[in-house]
């Protein structure tokens, strides 16, 4: 009996992760050109799409068992470091559920606060600390992501790239597998490059 419990369990998670996945993809292909006058707007709706994926990323990436058990019971942070209109759209989502979490979200105002993050969002005011930032992040299970130019061949784990006028994102397997994040590849299939 409890056997079939957990695989009608199981499949309810698949048949919800699929959805999301439909969701993400909806987001990405739906993206379409807007004119300047709606410069504004289209901007708001970016952050607003780049908020949806980071909460999604999170929900498609897995801890390592240490990391997952130290935090047990404690909130998932994620930390938006620099300033960015994004903040706002994530604190729309706090207080929803991650890995069993309750989501909040945090700005940060140093290097140093992102110890207790779960997820890294990295401005573009931060460009030039970039590499200071990215090496206080390596190997501490967390997943760093941001819309700097090149991010993940600077040693990010996940970065937005604009390609005709759409949103995508390119992963750096290399350094997650380093933070010992492990990446389902229901995630993997719609980046549009991976590093390895």
């Amino acid at each position: 009996m409890h056997y079939k419990a957990d695989k009608i369990h199981a499949m309810i998670n698949r048949i919800i992760n699929h959805m999301v996945l439909l969701i993400i993809v909806a987001m990405i292909s739906a993206s379409i050109p807007l004119p300047l006058s709606y410069a504004s707007e289209s901007l708001q709706m970016e952050s607003k799409l780049k908020a949806a994926f980071i909460y999604n990323f999170a929900k498609f990436v897995d801890w390592p068992a240490s990391v997952s058990n130290d935090t047990a019971g404690q909130p998932f942070v994620i930390g938006v470091l620099g300033y960015d209109p994004l903040v706002e759209d994530l604190m729309a989502i706090e207080g929803k559920a991650i890995k069993g979490r309750k989501l909040i979200v945090r700005q940060l105002s140093g290097i140093k606060e992102i110890n207790n993050c779960q997820v890294v969002f990295i401005s573009a005011s931060e460009k030039d600390n970039i590499n200071s930032i990215l090496a206080a992040a390596k190997n501490k299970g967390m997943l760093t992501v941001s819309d700097i130019g090149n991010f993940v061949e600077k040693g990010g784990i996940i970065g937005f790239v604009r390609v005709e006028n759409k949103i995508r994102f390119d992963i750096n397997l290399k350094i997650a597998e380093e933070s010992s994040l492990k990446i389902r590849s229901d995630l993997l299939t719609l980046a549009r490059i991976i590093i390895n």
